[in-house]
C-alpha cells in the first residue's frame, strides 16, 4: 500500500477527474488525448497501489470492484458486481481498505463512492456491537440516575437528622402532649444540593403522643427531579425485634420495608435509620408508621412505636 500522495501525476489527475469531477472513462480520455483503455489503466493501477494485497482475488476481479468503486460500470455490471461482494469476503476487505484509502485522501465521501455489502454474519457482529454501545451507555445513563438518588438519600438523611435533634431538644423543654408534633409540615427549604428539596417534615412520636421515654422519629420527603424519597430517622429505641417502615390509612396499610438492625451500645445506641423510594401512591395514604414486628415476614402492622400524620 501506498499514500495517495506517492502516485505517478497521471494516476492522481485521472483519479480527480473521476472521483471529484464525476468524469467517466470516456470524457477523460477526450480530455487526455488518450484512450479510454489507458484512462482506465491508469485508475486501476493507481487503486491497486492504494490497496492491500488482494489475497484471493484474480486481476479480472479485482478490476471490476476498481470499476464498481469509481463509478464506471452499467446498471446491470454495478449490480453483479455488487451481488458478488455480498458473497465474497476478501473482495469485500479489499475494496473496504481501497474506499477507506479514497476518503483519508480527501478524494470522495461517502455518498460518492457506492456502498459495500454486509453479509448475514457481519450484519449480525455490527448490530451486537451497536447494541453493547447501547447498553453501555444505558448502564452509564443508570449510574448517573443512581449517583443522583444516592445524593438525594444522603441530603435526606442530613436533613432527617438535623431535625431529630431540633425537635429532641425542644421537647425536652415543653409539652410533649401537644398533637401538633405530630402533624406533616409543608416546607419550599432547599436543600444544599440545588435542586433537591424538601417537601414535607413529619415529627414522628410514640402512639398518644407520650414522650417520657424519649422515644422520637422524624420523616423527610425529598425530591429531586422526578424522584422523591421517605428518610426517617428515629432515637432511644431498644435493640430488639424487627423495625418496619409502613403507610397507613384507615385499614388500607402499605409495607414499605425493614430499618437496618437497632444496636444496643455504642455512638449508634437506640438510633433507627433508613431510606425508601417513596410510593407513587403516598399522598393516597394519611400516617406513617415505625412497628417493631416479632417476625420477619409481617402481614400487617403489630406493635407501633412511632407515628405521625402525612395530612397536615
Amino acid at each position: 500500500m501506498a499514500p495517495f500522495d506517492d502516485l505517478p501525476a497521471d494516476q492522481k489527475a485521472v483519479l480527480q477527474l473521476v472521483l471529484r469531477q464525476g468524469r467517466t472513462y470516456e470524457e477523460i480520455a477526450g480530455l487526455l488525448k488518450i484512450s479510454p483503455e489507458a484512462v482506465r489503466d491508469r485508475a486501476l493501477t493507481a487503486l491497486e497501489t492504494l490497496g492491500p494485497a488482494a489475497g484471493g482475488l484474480d486481476d479480472e476481479r479485482q478490476d471490476e470492484i476498481g470499476d464498481y468503486l469509481l463509478g464506471q460500470q452499467s446498471a446491470s455490471a454495478r449490480a453483479a458486481t455488487r451481488e458478488h461482494l455480498e458473497a465474497d469476503a476478501p473482495a469485500r476487505a479489499w475494496a473496504r481498505v481501497v474506499a477507506g484509502e479514497l476518503r483519508t485522501a480527501g478524494l470522495a465521501s461517502d455518498d460518492a463512492l457506492p456502498d459495500i455489502p454486509a453479509d448475514p454474519a457481519e450484519v449480525d457482529e455490527a448490530f451486537d456491537a451497536l447494541q453493547a454501545r447501547r447498553h453501555a451507555r444505558a448502564g452509564q445513563e443508570r449510574s448517573s440516575r443512581l449517583g443522583g438518588v444516592l445524593l438525594l438519600v444522603g441530603l435526606a438523611i442530613v436533613v432527617a437528622a438535623a431535625v431529630l435533634v431540633l425537635t429532641g431538644t425542644l421537647d425536652g423543654g415543653g409539652d410533649g402532649n401537644s398533637s401538633s408534633n405530630a402533624s406533616a409540615t409543608t416546607t419550599a427549604t432547599s436543600t444544599t444540593a440545588g435542586t433537591a428539596a424538601t417537601e414535607a417534615q413529619i415529627n414522628l412520636l410514640p402512639p398518644g403522643g407520650a414522650t417520657s421515654a424519649k422515644r422520637l422519629g422524624v420523616a423527610n420527603v425529598v425530591s429531586q427531579d422526578s424522584q422523591r424519597a421517605l428518610a426517617v430517622v428515629g432515637q432511644n429505641l431498644a435493640a430488639s425485634g424487627h423495625y418496619v417502615l409502613w403507610l397507613r390509612n384507615g385499614s388500607k396499610v402499605k409495607f414499605l420495608g425493614f430499618f437496618p438492625p437497632v444496636t444496643s451500645k455504642g455512638a449508634s445506641k437506640g438510633r433507627l435509620q433508613g431510606l425508601v423510594a417513596a410510593p407513587s401512591d403516598l399522598t393516597s395514604y394519611k400516617e406513617i408508621l415505625v412497628t417493631r414486628e416479632p417476625s420477619s415476614t409481617p402481614k400487617t402492622p403489630t406493635t407501633i412505636v412511632l407515628q405521625g400524620s402525612l395530612t397536615g
